[in-house]
């Protein structure tokens, strides 16, 4: 498992700083996966860095090759995604506001949404 953080710098102190996370394919021939979005992904956030110089801004993007189909990550999203978020709650309790996207290559999405749900966290898909 890859966890690539993305993220926006600030000047000086950041007034608000969100924290999203993505747990996506790997594999380039899924449609929204690892090496199709990231691009969008990093653009993405040199548009935050150029026109919201004070928002911080981290993307958290869990993958790796051993997720190349929906079948691969399905049996073991909920536990993936679920290790990745405990093992970091510090960063999420500092954060303002804490973001699950999910896309395509999340397969259905069930893992983000059933977590994010739980705890009570905005997701968008």
């Amino acid at each position: 498992m890859y966890k690539l953080s993305l993220s926006s710098n600030t000047y000086g102190q950041p007034l608000f700083h969100v924290e999203v996370i993505t747990l996506i394919l790997y594999y380039a021939g899924e449609m929204g996966s690892y090496f199709l979005v990231e691009p969008a992904y990093e653009s993405a956030l040199e548009d935050i860095r150029r026109f919201y110089p004070r928002l911080s801004f981290s993307h958290n993007i869990i993958t790796g090759p051993e997720y190349n189909q929906c079948n691969d990550l399905l049996p073991v999203s909920n536990d993936v995604l679920a290790r990745f978020y405990y093992s970091n709650l510090s960063k999420w309790r500092a954060a303002d506001l804490t973001v699950f996207l999910t896309n395509e290559a999340d397969c259905d999405g069930h893992a983000t949404a059933y977590l994010a749900t739980n705890l009570r966290r905005l997701t968008i898909g």
